[in-house]
Parts: C-alpha cells; sequence; structure tokens
C-alpha cells in the first residue's frame, strides 16, 4: 500500500454500504479509477458534492496494488459541475460526454490528452447555450484521440470529395455519398451540412465555431450516428444516450 495523489473528475457514482460511496473518476496521472469515499454520505464536515458526477478533485488515497478501488484519504473540490444549469437537457449532455469516456477507457490507461479534453468540455458545456453541439463536438476529438476516426475528405466508396447528402457506416464510421450509400443498403442519410460541421469540429476550437450555422437537428442527427458508432465499435450501451434521444422522440409527439 502507498499514498498517492491524481487530479480526477467524477465520471459515475453510486452509494456503497450505509454511508460509502464509491466512484468511477477519470485521473490526469493514471486514467480511469474507482475510489471509494468511506462514510461520506453521513459526514457534516466533508461535502457529498465531492462524488457526484462531473466534479473536479484533487485526491489524496490509499493505492493498493491488485485492488479495484482505493480508498479515499483526503480530497478538495476544485469545480462542479453537475448543477450547472437548472435544464435538464443540459444535465443529460453532461452525463453523455462522462458516460462515453467511462465506457471507452480502460483501468489504468492513463491518457493526459483525454484528461485535459474532458476537462476542456466540462468547462465549456456549463458556458454554451447548445449542449448538442458541444457533446458532438467533444466525442468526434475523443475518438480522434482513440486513433479511430476515418478521413472525411471523400466518400469512401467512389472517393468524391463534395456530396449533397451522405450516410455514415456505423462499422467504422466512413462517410459514402448518396449514391454509394444506397447502393450498400445504407438508409440513414445525412444532409451537406452534417459534413460540413464534422469537418469544422476537427479543425476548429469549439469557442471559435459559429455554431449558429448548424441547427439542432442537425448536429442531433451526427450525434446519434457518434452514439450508435460507440456502441457498436466498444459493445456498450450508452444509457444517457437513450435518454437524451427518448426525451426528444416524446417531444415530438406531444
Amino acid at each position: 500500500m502507498e499514498i498517492q495523489k491524481c487530479a480526477a473528475i467524477v465520471l459515475s457514482s453510486r452509494a456503497s454500504g450505509e454511508a460509502d460511496r464509491t466512484v468511477r473518476a477519470y485521473t490526469r496521472e493514471f486514467g480511469k479509477r474507482s475510489f471509494v469515499f468511506k462514510g461520506l454520505r453521513k459526514s457534516r464536515k466533508r461535502s457529498v458534492a465531492a462524488a457526484e458526477p462531473g466534479t473536479v478533485l484533487d485526491l489524496v488515497y490509499y493505492f493498493h496494488d491488485g485492488r479495484d478501488s482505493h480508498i479515499v484519504s483526503e480530497f478538495s473540490i476544485g469545480k462542479q459541475h453537475r448543477e450547472q444549469s437548472g435544464k435538464l437537457s443540459k444535465l443529460l449532455y453532461l452525463f453523455l460526454v462522462l458516460e462515453t469516456v467511462d465506457r471507452t477507457t480502460g483501468q489504468n490507461d492513463p491518457n493526459r490528452t483525454v484528461y485535459e479534453l474532458l476537462a476542456a468540455a466540462l468547462d465549456a458545456l456549463a458556458d454554451t447555450e447548445r449542449p448538442a453541439h458541444l457533446a458532438a463536438f467533444f466525442i468526434l476529438h475523443l475518438l480522434r484521440i482513440d486513433g479511430i476516426l476515418p478521413d472525411f475528405s471523400s466518400c469512401r466508396g467512389c472517393g468524391r470529395a463534395d456530396f449533397s447528402a451522405f450516410a455514415l457506416d456505423l462499422a467504422d464510421l466512413s462517410p459514402h455519398c448518396a449514391d454509394c450509400a444506397r447502393g450498400r443498403g445504407m438508409r440513414r442519410h445525412l444532409p451537406r451540412a452534417a459534413m460540413e460541421f464534422i469537418r469544422t469540429s476537427l479543425c476548429t476550437r469549439f469557442s471559435n465555431m459559429e455554431l449558429a450555422a448548424w441547427d439542432e437537428v442537425t448536429v442531433l442527427d451526427v450525434l446519434f450516428s457518434l452514439c450508435l458508432f460507440i456502441e457498436g465499435y466498444f459493445h456498450v450501451i450508452l444509457k444517457s444516450k437513450e435518454m437524451i434521444f427518448s426525451g426528444i422522440a416524446n417531444g415530438k409527439n406531444a
């Protein structure tokens, strides 16, 4: 056993025992790890906000090699993001960003670029009025860091660089123009604006993007395709995706 320190962003949290809280967090130094906050739920001196998803922490903990969870000794809260908005929709996009990192990263596999991307995304999400745009932007860059984004400059089938509509192959996200997509039986077509959003996201800082150029419906189509790809590629289910898009569907049917 040894004492370690790290900066961490809480990805998920659950009650454990009568008073404890167990969290999964993405740490700057060690990648994803699980931690136990002993007695946190009944403590009058320590804030339960430390275990809220999206909270940024400085941790001191007892590291046990070979164990799945490590006991927190001390902590300080850097930032809190869970209650950044009274809007349920923004909270759901926060959960999607956190869950995407949680479901696509392994334990004890550090990547400081992922940590920095996540920290920046949480700050941007707190400020933006277009959370769907931020979520799609974030996932594109997360997949880029993982090295699994295809070339979006041209159609994978015929090589055309300019096309008015396209489809994404959910096996590898490769783009196919409308003609090639129909030939492959791909039915979910996206408009030209969706490709413009993808290309712009990959070469421009989020704060510099003219977000009003892309309506929410277009961006949600991109986001939905990205989520479907993640679920298939990593063999996971994104619960927050289900909440976001079932809510949208219910809103349309109301």
